[in-house]
């Protein structure tokens, strides 16, 4: 795991002596076409110093913002850092998301709460697989549009048990007026690792990930 932490900082190391090497690329190129303009300027027609003051202001703005760019690139190698040591405290332990991602281990029940995201009198939880596809609608009202634990058997609408895996939920609902009430869920799961996608971590509960965004809960 450390290794792998070890990896994605590197890179971003990486990355930002890139970032470095090219802005220093421009500054000479910059300094360059400077002189040589000033070297091969007609002297019968030479550069006015007001030109040649504009020239310099140009050049300490270009280095100004390269600097700046600079300091972002550092500060946000350190947050990425600080994001990967953080991520790694996770596992172990128990925690709750915000997120439409569910999992169903050996052949059980699945257990989240739904959100409703408000009173409604209408509310449809529906159930996708990996792909996309529906496997299950359920439909209940939700009047006081309080959250309310929710437990799926695991079966499709035929009965039938579905495959271990993950699946997403979707929660939806209409209120008094008939609009439209778009609501969440919300799991508890224990993190088993984390792995890193573009150098951003993604904290893994069983095949579920979660981003560092979506707990609200560690126990």
């Amino acid at each position: 795991m450390t290794a792998a932490v070890d990896q994605v900082n590197q890179l971003a190391r990486d990355t930002v002596s890139a970032d470095r090497s090219q802005a220093n690329l421009d500054k000479e190129s910059f300094l360059t076409l400077l002189v040589a303009q000033i070297s091969n300027q007609d002297p019968m027609n030479a550069q006015s110093s007001e030109q040649f003051v504009q020239q310099i202001s140009q050049f300490s703005m270009l280095e100004q913002m390269m600097n700046l760019n600079e300091g972002v690139n550092r500060l946000a190698l350190g947050q990425i850092s600080n994001n990967n040591q953080e991520a790694l405290r996770f596992v172990g332990h128990k925690i709750a998301s915000d997120s439409d991602q569910v999992e169903r281990l050996d052949g059980g029940p699945v257990n989240f709460q739904v959100r409703p995201g408000g009173p409604t009198t209408e509310l449809t939880i529906t159930i996708h697989d990996s792909e996309g596809n529906v496997v299950r609608t359920f439909e209940q009202a939700s009047p006081q549009g309080t959250p309310f634990d929710f437990r799926w058997d695991g079966n499709d609408e035929d009965g039938a048990p579905l495959p271990d895996g993950r699946y997403s939920v979707k929660v939806e609902g209409k209120n008094e007026s008939g609009e439209t009430v778009a609501g969440g869920v919300r799991s508890k799961g224990t993190v088993t690792g984390v792995r890193f996608d573009e150098g951003y971590p993604e904290l893994m509960v069983g095949e579920r990930r979660v981003k560092l965004s979506e707990v609200i809960e560690v126990e």
